[in-house]
């Protein structure tokens, strides 16, 4: 209803942001998969098309088998059509809207590669993050200002490694200008992140999650 009447609430978030002077990004969840459980939201078309791009796995939050739903689950990054589709998504946020960046939020939902062996197909998923910021540095050539691009990590590294975030080489690469440090949790190890920033000039964010904290925090 809202788009039958022209209105459109990224447009006035992102206006009244402007309005107020503050730099405002895209945040995209590339697996935000709690929101497709049977009988909770419209059915997701794309995964319905490609079930073997899914990752099947148990919710415990929710109580629900995803192995008995073919086709709900989590996006396998490790799959080049996963990444060509999550990168059109992105394109056309990127195209449609005059944001200063986006965030690629990893905290909601893991895994997004396949379990016992993210770490081995972690350079899938830098491949993805390379192509992703070549898409926002050509945007930021036409629009002739910065596109910036963040990244929401794990606290640490060894979870990012066990995420199969290779947050090294983007660091190293210069793949993103920002680490959001933090999924769940403010045990941050924010002198890991400085050693591989260095001389980057990528800037490190805290995150500070409520909703979904850890039990401890709440």
């Amino acid at each position: 209803e809202w788009a039958d009447a022209g209105f459109n609430p990224v447009q006035v978030l992102l206006d009244e942001s402007r309005k107020r002077g503050l730099e405002t990004f895209f945040s995209y969840r590339v697996n935000g998969s709690d929101n497709d459980v049977p009988g909770r939201i419209a059915r997701i078309p794309m995964k319905e098309a490609h079930p073997d791009w899914l990752i099947h796995t148990w919710d415990e939050n929710l109580n629900v088998a995803h192995t008995s739903q073919r086709h709900n689950g989590f996006w396998n990054f490790a799959f080049q059509g996963v990444r060509d589709y999550k990168l059109s998504v992105l394109t056309e946020v990127a195209g449609d809207y005059d944001f200063d960046g986006i965030e690629i939020d990893f905290a909601r939902v893991c895994p997004v590669l396949p379990p016992g062996h993210q770490w081995e197909n972690r350079d899938s998923l830098t491949d993805f993050m390379r192509s992703v910021r070549s898409m926002l540095l050509e945007v930021e050539r036409r629009r002739g200002r910065p596109f910036l691009m963040a990244a929401r990590v794990p606290e640490n590294l060894a979870g990012c490694h066990f995420d199969g975030l290779d947050v090294e080489t983007w660091a190293h690469e210069r793949l993103v200008d920002i680490f959001v440090m933090g999924c769940r949790s403010y045990d941050v190890d924010i002198e890991a992140f400085r050693r591989i920033t260095a001389g980057t000039g990528i800037k490190l964010y805290p995150a500070l999650d409520d909703h979904h904290s850890t039990d401890g925090y709440q």
